[in-house]
This record gives C-alpha cells, sequence and structure tokens, in this order.
C-alpha cells in the first residue's frame, strides 16, 4: 500500500494475491476477463479502469456497428496487402457476431439497417474512385460474407451538398454501446470480477514473478498483466501500438 489509507480487509479483500489483473474496462478488457474466467474458474481477476465508466472509444463510437466503410477499405489496402486487410475485416466482423452471441441482439439493441457512406461534392474523385471498385472489394469479401457487400444507393434521405449516391454496406447496423458495456459489466460482476473504477495506473514493472502496478491511489502486485487501453497504450510506455486512423470525408 502507499498514498491510500487502505484497511488490513480492505487490501486483503481487493489488492492482494491478485493472479489477473487487466487495464481497461472497454470491450476488450471485460471481454478479455470474461475469458480469463472461463479457462480459471478459481483465478482472482482484477479490472482497473482510469474513468468513472469505460473510459474508451467502446461507447464513444455514436452507435455504430462496422467494420469499415468502401472507403477505408481502399485506404488500407494502401499500406496493407489483400490478405491482411481480409484478415483484419474477418476479426472486426467475428468480435461484432460474437457481442451478439454473448450478450443478444435486444439488450444491445442490435438492428441491421445497413452503413452509408456519404460523399461531399467536394469529393468527386473520391467518389468516383469508390464506385468503380465496388466489384472489385465485393469480390474480395465474398469468402467471408458469401454475398455482395456494398452497393450505390440513391440519395433517398435527400441530403444536400453530396454526390448523388451513397454506398452502403448491408452488413452494418446499429447497436446501444451503453447498454452493451452495462451488460458486459454485469456478466463481468456475476462472474466474481472486480472492477476499480476512477483508478489510473501510473506505472508498472516486471520483476520477473511478478508485476508490480502503481496507480495514483495504491500501489499492488499481480502475477500477470494485461493491457486493454488500446489507442492510450503509449501512455503505458507500449509505442508500438497506435490508435486507428479514421479518415473523416463527411465534412
Amino acid at each position: 500500500m502507499n498514498e491510500t489509507n487502505l484497511s488490513y480487509w480492505e487490501y486483503k479483500t481487493w489488492l492482494s494475491n491478485i493472479n489477473f489483473t487487466i487495464i481497461g474496462s472497454g470491450i476488450v478488457g471485460l471481454s478479455c476477463a470474461l475469458r480469463l474466467r472461463t479457462k480459471f474458474p478459481k483465478a482472482k481477476i482484477l479490472i482497473l479502469e482510469r474513468g468513472m465508466l469505460p473510459n474508451g472509444a467502446s461507447t464513444k463510437n455514436a452507435g455504430f456497428a462496422c467494420f469499415g466503410s468502401l472507403s477505408e477499405i481502399l485506404d488500407d489496402l494502401n499500406s496493407h496487402t489483400e490478405a491482411e486487410v481480409l484478415r483484419l475485416i474477418q476479426k472486426r466482423y467475428q468480435g461484432l457476431q460474437l457481442l451478439r452471441q454473448h450478450l443478444g441482439d435486444q439488450i444491445i439493441d442490435y438492428v441491421q439497417y445497413g452503413g452509408y457512406e456519404l460523399f461531399t461534392t467536394h469529393d468527386k474523385i473520391l467518389y468516383e474512385d469508390c464506385l468503380s471498385k465496388i466489384e472489385q472489394i465485393n469480390s474480395l469479401l465474398k469468402p467471408i460474407f458469401k454475398s455482395d457487400v456494398f452497393c450505390s444507393k440513391e440519395n433517398i434521405f435527400n441530403f444536400n451538398n453530396i454526390q448523388p449516391k451513397y454506398i452502403l454496406n448491408q452488413f452494418e447496423g446499429q447497436i446501444n454501446t451503453g447498454q452493451m458495456m452495462e451488460a458486459l459489466q454485469q456478466k463481468a460482476q456475476n462472474s466474481n470480477i472486480k472492477i476499480l473504477n476512477n483508478c489510473t495506473v501510473t506505472n508498472f514493472e516486471d520483476n520477473n514473478t511478478a508485476v508490480e502496478i502503481k496507480t495514483d491511489k495504491f500501489t499492488f502486485s499481480t502475477h500477470k498483466l494485461l493491457i486493454a487501453t488500446n489507442g492510450f497504450a503509449s501512455q503505458l510506455g507500449i509505442k508500438q501500438v497506435k490508435p486507428a486512423y479514421q479518415r473523416d470525408i463527411s465534412s
């Protein structure tokens, strides 16, 4: 223990003999904890979250249940091979299916309305490039979806100052990310996984037999440490993890 004046019983209950500690209580952190519980039923598992609520992208994506617009996939192909892009899309789509399977469509308010990509009047070159490559990308994705993913649609919603057609991804939809995270947290708590909110990890040190974790409130040791902060990982010294860059074509 350090700064925070924890009692013997508090420390013993919450911070002693921890088998697995996970930093971050978003989709990745909670799913990781639940998977660990399945593999290690008797393990003591603790999740540390710096926010009052999950503080990363899990609840801040505007409710899009998506795996990549046509322009994003084409952009990925500029820096990755077709096989790499295909594997990435497959993982994204399988992740969505796992969420639906584990939590249920009704609980997370999932509806597959499709995802629409709009192009402004200034995006004529990008728009025409995307239209010309719909067939190519549909062919690339056919092994995953067994059907055409993308097609063009007229401006049925009557938006102004955009190109005449949208590009529709029929396999995307909407999701209530607040309800999703609440359901994941409930499953974790029902699985005897402890979650400490408003707790910021400031440093950690691997001592071979254990990992010492320093937070803004206390210091403790854990057998294993898993970091599930994604875009914030660099703040913990993991520089090779970069947050995803999404090109904005809507403004």
